[in-house]
């Protein structure tokens, strides 16, 4: 079990027991100008409850309360230290549960032509697949079967309908399109036309991912409304790959003896991670994986699935990501005074590394390290 489930777990219990109350809890986002605590609201005077509570619960630093909120402070060290080490012994595994262990589903398709929108129902059943997996479901023949189609039939009460897709060329050309586009916006960033087929391939399918399934399965999407010029699976890579590029930098470091190896997580003072913007990175995002991965299909037997919180969890990640990169300076030189604040940051540029690798699985997407 993850920390933050755990957390979550123990919390409520706790002010079931000595309010008699259920609450929910809210993890407060940057643009809030929260600084990085955890918040339930309730209407009861929980003055009394708050010394307690940190009595009760090691994990907690402090807590307060207001006439409708309950605000809680972790013990941000001993937080970020256990979310690393979950995070990096796991490995691919981080963030995958057994809650259906034993449960057999199968997922198929009823469409099969070169639309978009059945782009989007072949993308959306391989996420389902690979998700449910994720979850403990085994994908086989013998259980309940799940269809993925773009009509809707009343009668199957296993139907996950997948909305339209509005677009005025065949699936074939969609990706063309993309590609061009794509290869036209790389050529300009590195003022040459030699940029490798295979990573723009790769970054085309991450945009038609992230494109097709950010927004809720049942919802029709028209991609002929976007005028932004903007690319959100791009954005997304970017971010990754900055990770990527400041790790290799550090690795090609550790080969030329400008650094050390990085030592033992058991001996960083992640306590040095002190920024508004580490600490959502952390909390927000490394921490809340598991539950999204949980959330994302807890009602699948119902024939309802979630991708869409996955792709929203990603882009939300990547923005975390490309505040903390721009803000904050993670190579070093090699001076002893400044080296424990380094390798707490690039355990955390590792960790991050890991997540996003492991939603990139999850959605069928190939990473691409270096842009």
């Amino acid at each position: 079990m993850y920390i933050l489930e755990n957390f979550f777990k123990a919390l409520r219990l706790f002010i079931r027991t000595h309010v008699d109350l259920d609450i929910d809890i809210k993890l407060p986002m940057i643009k809030h100008h929260i600084n990085g605590h955890i918040r339930f609201y309730s209407t009861k005077d929980l003055q009394n409850v708050v010394e307690k509570l940190v009595e009760d619960l090691t994990i907690v630093e402090r807590c307060s309360w207001s006439s409708d909120y309950t605000s809680i402070w972790l013990k941000k060290e001993l937080w970020t230290s256990t979310v690393m080490k979950e995070i990096l012994i796991s490995g691919c595994k981080y963030g995958s549960n057994d809650d259906h262990q034993g449960t057999v589903v199968s997922v198929s398709s009823d469409e099969c032509n070169d639309s978009v929108t059945c782009l989007r129902i072949a993308l959306l059943k391989e996420a389902i697949q690979n998700m449910a997996k994720t979850n403990g479901y085994t994908i086989g023949s013998n259980g309940l079967h799940l269809l993925v189609s773009k009509k809707n039939k009343p009668c199957n009460d296993n139907l996950i309908l997948c909305g339209n897709v509005v677009c005025n060329v065949t699936a074939k050309q969609y990706k063309q399109r993309k590609q061009e586009a794509i290869t036209k916006m790389s050529a300009n960033r590195i003022e040459s036309d030699e940029y490798p087929i295979d990573i723009i391939s790769k970054l085309c399918h991450a945009s038609i991912v992230y494109e097709l399934l950010s927004v809720r399965h049942c919802k029709v999407i028209n991609t002929e409304c976007d005028t932004s010029n903007k690319d959100s699976g791009i954005f997304i890579m970017y971010n990754y790959s900055r990770l990527c590029q400041v790790w290799k930098a550090y690795e090609k470091g550790v080969i030329e003896n400008h650094y050390e190896p990085l030592p033992d997580i058991g001996s960083i003072n992640f306590g040095l991670l002190t920024s508004k913007e580490e600490w959502i990175l952390i909390l927000n995002h490394l921490s809340v994986f598991p539950l999204v991965i949980q959330q994302s299909v807890e009602h699948l037997l119902s024939a309802n699935v979630d991708v869409h919180r996955l792709c929203k969890f990603l882009m939300e990640m990547s923005s975390a990501v490309s505040l903390f990169y721009h803000r904050h300076h993670i190579l070093s030189d090699p001076i002893s005074s400044l080296l424990p604040l380094m390798y707490a940051r690039l355990y955390l540029v590792k960790s991050s590394i890991q997540v996003y690798e492991n939603v990139f699985q999850l959605l069928g997407i190939e990473a691409v390290s270096e842009m």
